[in-house]
């Protein structure tokens, strides 16, 4: 009578012969990163181990250790213990290690010991690519993505919510002092537990004041009281910080600025930012592009986020071409004025008289100035005009209408008039699938959402294994 098959596990199989180079074939993934890891240079890795040393086991070699790290991302598996379990049992791991299981600790350190040698071998990859004539250094595409740290909303805390926790651990370790219970082996152990927090809570309350103190070296007493009330450290990964991702979400996050090559999609360099501050991560990306590769693109390609006037001088002082919409200019252009026709773009400036012109012909003069972000700015006003002016309340809710200018307003202007012409929209629609795609590939087949690790200088280490991997196939579906 038929029936349904069930696991004979008590049976014995003759000795099978498994030739791992099969589980490898070539053009494969695993394949493709062996060829390219073996291409690196990992001197500087290698120096640092004792290899003529004669206890214990001989090293596993950084390459090695590299391969499986970038596999692993490969195949979404970016715990440390599930990298040691394929290791084990996967025959593919098994042709790439050589039959060597590959402990989770010794992983972990290898990752953890050699950050900044492991984002140098990322810009080995991108000279790899520059060899091989893949990038075309004309669109050079500037995009950031925020991803979510290895850390938890609730450890965000501000100075007084610091406070607040070291008194309870405080008044905790008096209890257990006056009355550690039964198990006096247990109540010890909280006591360390409490003291490594207590001494965690101190690191971060420094920390925090050295922030509030550079963010409010220029400001009012009244000011720096604000800050210290809403600026917040996360206890758990100090560089981590509170921002708003995509879904809506607000998490503890790292901000990952990207340059990428517009014709080749290689990503040329990328930065971990301090905080959540597109314009500021503008030229640090940049200038990495140059340095890593020695050469310049010929125009760079951002999003409204990344404007600034600080950047826009800073690209025509050095004569770098950019196509970069201000936030303004999107604004107007979808016709999402608040004021509607009375906004300030519908305000005419005349460079002649050195005055605007309100849409019903009134001539606002200059009658002053005023700083703004840091900025000197002109104003222009018509008092007298606004006063006896039927409309003036869809116009303002002022007596009158006051506009400001710029000092360099020419700046944005001239940004503006690029992005106008035929040229420059035709030019400016490449960056998007460039800039943006290789989100989608992390986020949506490498399922990488979240840093393992914490700090920034680890979270750089995991972006750089990332990044590189990208190259990587890309030099490969090139070849």
């Amino acid at each position: 009578m038929p029936a349904f098959l069930v696991p004979e596990r008590s049976q014995l199989l003759l000795m099978l012969n498994v030739n791992l180079a099969d589980y490898a074939p070539e053009g494969s993934a695993v394949r493709i990163i062996d060829e390219m890891v073996d291409q690196l240079n990992t001197d500087d890795i290698e120096a640092t181990y004792k290899v003529q040393s004669e206890a214990g086991r001989s090293p596993i070699h950084p390459k090695t250790m590299l391969k499986v790290a970038l596999y692993g991302l490969y195949n979404c598996r970016f715990s440390l213990r599930k990298m040691q379990a394929d290791t084990e049992t996967n025959l593919t791991y098994l042709w790439l290690t050589g039959n060597m299981a590959i402990d989770h600790s010794t992983m972990g350190y290898f990752l953890a010991g050699f950050c900044n040698e492991i984002v140098e071998l990322f810009t080995q990859i991108v000279k790899i690519c520059q060899a091989q004539k893949l990038i075309e250094f004309d669109l050079l595409a500037i995009d950031s993505v925020k991803v979510r740290a290895n850390a938890n909303f609730k450890q965000s805390k501000s100075l007084e919510g610091i406070t607040k926790e070291e008194l309870k651990i405080r008044e905790r370790l008096a209890e257990l002092i006056v009355n550690p219970g039964k198990d006096a082996e247990v109540a010890e152990e909280e006591a360390i537990a409490l003291l490594r927090r207590q001494n965690r809570l101190e690191e971060a309350r420094e920390e925090l004041k050295q922030r509030i103190e550079a963010k409010g070296a220029e400001s009012t007493e009244e000011k720096k009281k604000e800050l210290e009330k809403k600026e917040k450290i996360n206890i758990t990964d100090f560089d981590a910080h509170i921002m708003e991702q995509a879904n809506g979400e607000r998490n503890p996050s790292h901000s990952v600025t990207t340059g990428t090559d517009v014709g080749s999609d290689i990503i040329m360099d990328f930065q971990v930012n301090e905080g959540d501050n597109d314009p500021a991560a503008l030229y640090p990306v940049i200038e990495g592009s140059r340095e890593r590769t020695g050469e310049r693109h010929e125009e760079v390609e951002a999003d409204s986020g990344f404007a600034s006037m600080n950047n826009y001088e800073m690209l025509e002082a050095e004569g770098q071409k950019a196509l970069i919409p201000d936030r303004r200019m999107e604004v107007e252009k979808r016709g999402e004025c608040a004021k509607g026709e009375y906004d300030r773009s519908e305000f005419e400036y005349k460079e002649r008289g050195d005055c605007y012109v309100c849409p019903h012909g009134v001539i606002l003069e200059k009658v002053g100035q005023a700083e703004i972000n840091g900025r000197m700015h002109d104003r222009y006003e018509n008092r007298k005009a606004c006063e006896a002016c039927p409309l003036r309340e869809q116009c303002t809710k002022s007596k009158f209408r006051s506009i400001t200018r710029d000092r360099n307003e020419e700046v944005r202007e001239r940004m503006r008039e690029k992005l106008t012409k035929n040229k420059g929209r035709e030019r400016y629609k490449k960056r998007a699938h460039a800039a943006e795609s290789i989100y989608g590939q992390v986020k949506g087949n490498l399922k990488f959402r979240q840093f393992m690790r914490r700090g920034r200088e680890k979270v750089r280490m995991e972006a750089g294994l990332l990044f590189m991997l990208h190259d990587m196939m890309k030099l490969a579906a090139a070849a």
